[in-house]
């Protein structure tokens, strides 16, 4: 590969974008990270590949243009932006049926997860048609077919992603862009950070998706990384527009 390629990753400081910038940074890839308000995960990475990381703080949910700090660090490294990780998610918090749901529940999730994802597009796309070529994954979920009771505003965003990445794959292919979504079943992650509250929804709602799981176990940072690195990788050609689910067998 060449030494000024470079992947640009959402949600950085999160789990799973976390394991995948270890992984890109081993590969020799340059990584330009978005994180929120927390980079704690981000802190011994950038003090061990101090070169290869530039980080840019945003909250998604703002109306903000983004090319600008992309173009600034573009013209400081002479980088070459080949790639797009897109894991930035907003979560519920209420754990409230549609009915008992507040309209600001429901725009704090629309702005970050559809809104945020708009933004992302329109900052990296411009290099990827003057390139003719660049790969981008969304990072959706397996609520988009399956519904997520006590977090319908979630789950209609993760269907809006994978909906724009299917929309985009048609607009997109005359300049060689591939987009796609993947959309796991339940994640193991560390979830020391999140509220009480929120730990005790996530442990009341993996137990009873295990018990639907052929495999019977989540999905590790493997499972959706491995598929990730394949399609933004030269191996492939062909696929776009798709939306892959990641969830042990469950149908």
């Amino acid at each position: 590969m060449k030494s000024n390629q470079a992947i640009v990753i959402t949600g950085a400081n999160g789990n799973l974008a976390s394991y995948f910038n270890r992984q890109a940074l081993e590969k020799g890839y340059n990584l330009i990270l978005f994180y929120n308000h927390q980079n704690t995960r981000l802190q011994a990475l950038q003090s061990e590949f101090s070169q290869k990381i530039r980080l840019i703080k945003t909250d998604f949910a703002e109306s903000k243009d983004l090319k600008p700090e992309l173009d600034s660090i573009i013209r400081s490294t002479g980088w070459q932006i080949d790639a797009l990780f897109h894991c930035s998610t907003a979560r519920s918090s209420d754990f409230q049926s549609l009915s008992d749901s507040t309209p600001e529940t429901w725009e704090r999730i629309i702005d970050v997860n559809v809104k945020g994802t708009f933004r992302i597009l329109q900052a990296v796309l411009p290099y990827f048609r003057q390139q003719r070529h660049g790969k981008i994954v969304l990072l959706g979920s397996n609520v988009t077919r399956i519904g997520l009771p006590r977090g319908s505003a979630y789950s209609a965003s993760k269907a809006a992603i994978a909906n724009i990445s299917r929309s985009l794959a048609a607009e997109e292919a005359k300049y060689n862009i591939f987009i796609n979504t993947i959309s796991p079943g339940p994640i193991k992650i560390d979830d020391s950070h999140f509220s009480e509250s929120y730990r005790k929804f996530r442990e009341e709602y993996y137990r009873e998706k295990m018990s639907e799981i052929p495999l019977k176990r989540c999905a590790s940072f493997e499972d959706v990384c491995g598929l990730a690195w394949f399609l933004i990788s030269e191996n492939n050609q062909y696929i776009t527009g798709e939306e892959f689910y990641i969830t042990g067998g469950k149908l």
